[in-house]
């Protein structure tokens, strides 16, 4: 490449964190690893897309999208007036007295997904909604021995639908005060005083006993388990018969349910809900919904959602987890670099070996970048790094490409804090009990006294507020844990963050989390386990990389270069 004709420049960029805003690169960068083409299939049933943060989850979403864009359907959380609901002052008050409106949470999803079907489909039939019920009548209204079923499907349809075309919102806040009045009816019925009454406790003086407040549960529960469940599921079968036509099938994208469009406790329920939801719409043969969802999302809403017969095992089959290799990474870069550089220079195409040194630290430059990154975001990140420190430069010399490295070693350790910010807001300092070590080290190599001193520092942090670290942390100062039990869970921690990885038997391989996609029970984890340090994390932890180097790898290092 003629180096007087490419510099890079001070705003030079490969791309954007967030696939919302990568905007410029995206579209022409897109690189399908076969998950995409899973997705399109319809009768495939993989519909949960599961990734870490920066895997690209959103943006196979947003490429799926537009590859089927007659056809899709994107729904947004925060769009629905789910805020509504969580702020309902009657369902809180029966969620508080042991009411499970789990039946209503599916309701409404089910009948919010069936209502967005079946309003795109009236589009692009050019129908009404008059004509849709007239149409269903005649077409199941027969002999069929599902005419009862089809009879009750067109009763629902006709009672919630009579607003087919206003907005998804209006129709959740609709459902949600019908089931609100019903509620209110039990209560004056059980304790003769309304649930608004109730709700506001010791200000209005209304005050129930214990029995009463054990039968208006119970009331409040049948009302909320016959919410129409079973009229929607005949809905369901109604639709899967409407949308008969294999050339007419549909798409519900759902996305970003890592943010706060609702209060957390209910936030978990709600996605519970929907994705019990998803998986009986695997049924209606012709439409798929599509849910992207970080994995420590899902685990984290399995573990306090689930109710005392879920079974995890039974959802694994509708995973598409998205797992990077090294060779589809440098992919990813190289269509990027050329993005950026083709708009100075014209030439023929140009990838990562014509700006980086060919080796570096001793490994072929693919390999090393491999060993570094392990998602989308973690490519763009490493190689925005490296722009950085190059501004007015043709290319980066090894001196440069190691201060680019020091950079993106620290965004990736706060990148890696702020994740798992609401489970661990202490993560940063228990990672000092990693500082300087060897790239891989026997577990019995962290001293008592380093631990010891861990958690006092822990405890004295008021800052972050209590959490699971710190209340582990004050069980070893009061002696009713031990410190050995702590590093056992801490290494658990930072196994299922990808922050390292164990190897549990000598002639086995180090285990990695993105690989392997399951967690390390604490019964695995002892004194002679070696652990193995990410390599993105060498630099900010002060990690001696030659250092005990035979003792483990990092993932995706089988690369062809």
């Amino acid at each position: 490449m003629n180096k007087n004709l490419f510099k890079f420049k001070k705003n030079d960029q490969i791309g954007a964190a967030s696939a919302e805003q990568d905007t410029e690169y995206l579209p022409k960068c897109f690189v399908n690893t076969g998950a995409l083409d899973l997705l399109k299939q319809i009768d495939d049933i993989r519909q949960i897309v599961l990734g870490r943060t920066g895997a690209g989850k959103s943006a196979l979403l947003t490429k799926l999208d537009e590859d089927i864009s007659s056809r899709s359907i994107v729904i947004s959380p925060e769009g629905l007036a789910l805020a509504y609901v969580s702020n309902s002052t009657i369902l809180n008050y029966f969620s508080d007295i042991g009411v499970n409106l789990d039946p209503f949470f599916k309701l409404l999803w089910r009948h919010v997904l069936t209502i967005e079907i079946l309003n795109y489909h009236l589009e692009r039939e050019n129908d009404t909604k008059k004509n849709l019920l007239d149409r269903l009548s005649s077409m199941f209204i027969s002999s069929s021995r599902s005419d009862k079923k089809m009879r009750e499907a067109i009763k629902y349809l006709s009672t919630w639908g009579e607003k087919f075309w206003v907005e998804t919102e209006y129709r959740v806040k609709e459902i949600t005060e019908t089931l609100e009045s019903k509620l209110d009816v039990e209560a004056k019925a059980s304790v003769g005083i309304a649930v608004a009454k109730l709700a506001s406790g010791i200000r209005s003086g209304a005050k129930l006993t214990k029995e009463q407040k054990t039968e208006l549960c119970s009331r409040a529960q049948r009302v909320v388990s016959a919410v129409q469940v079973q009229d929607l599921h005949n809905v369901l079968e109604l639709l899967d018969n409407v949308l008969e036509d294999r050339q007419k099938n549909y798409y519900i994208l759902i996305d970003r349910l890592d943010e706060n469009w609702v209060e957390e406790r209910l936030r978990y329920k709600l996605i519970m809900a929907l994705v019990l939801t998803a998986r009986d719409f695997i049924k209606v043969r012709n439409a798929k919904i599509v849910i992207a969802l970080r994995r420590d999302l899902i685990d984290r809403v399995f573990r306090l959602a689930r109710d005392s017969g879920f079974q995890e095992e039974k959802f694994q089959s509708l995973y598409l987890p998205l797992i990077w290799t090294g060779k589809e990474l440098i992919e990813v870069l190289d269509l990027r670099i050329n993005e950026l550089v083709k708009h100075r220079y014209t030439g023929q195409k140009v990838t990562h070996k014509d700006l980086l040194p060919n080796r570096f630290e001793k490994k072929p430059i693919a390999k090393y970048i491999s060993m570094i990154t392990s998602n989308p975001r973690d490519i763009i990140a490493f190689f925005n790094s490296c722009i950085s420190v190059a501004i007015d430069q043709p290319k980066l010399t090894s001196q440069l490409l190691k201060e680019a490295v020091g950079k993106y070693s620290r965004s990736r350790l706060y990148a890696l804090r702020d994740e798992w910010s609401a489970d661990y807001p202490s993560l940063l300092d228990c990672t000092k009990l990693l500082y300087h070590r060897p790239a891989s080290f026997k577990m019995s190599a962290i001293e008592d006294n380093d631990v010891e001193e861990l958690c006092l520092t822990i405890c004295a942090d008021t800052s972050a507020g209590s959490c699971i670290f710190q209340n582990y942390a004050i069980k070893v100062v009061d002696c009713v844990t031990t410190v050995n039990d702590f590093k056992i869970f801490l290494m658990q921690v930072f196994y299922i963050i990808g922050l390292i990885g164990l190897k549990l038997h000598p002639h086995e391989s180090v285990s990695w989390v993105e690989e392997s996609g399951k967690g390390i029970s604490p019964a695995e984890i002892n004194n002679n386990i070696s652990i193995s340090v990410h390599p993105k994390y060498h630099r900010v932890l002060g990690i001696n990389s030659k250092a005990g180097r035979n003792q483990g790898h990092a993932p995706n290092t089988k690369f062809d270069v």
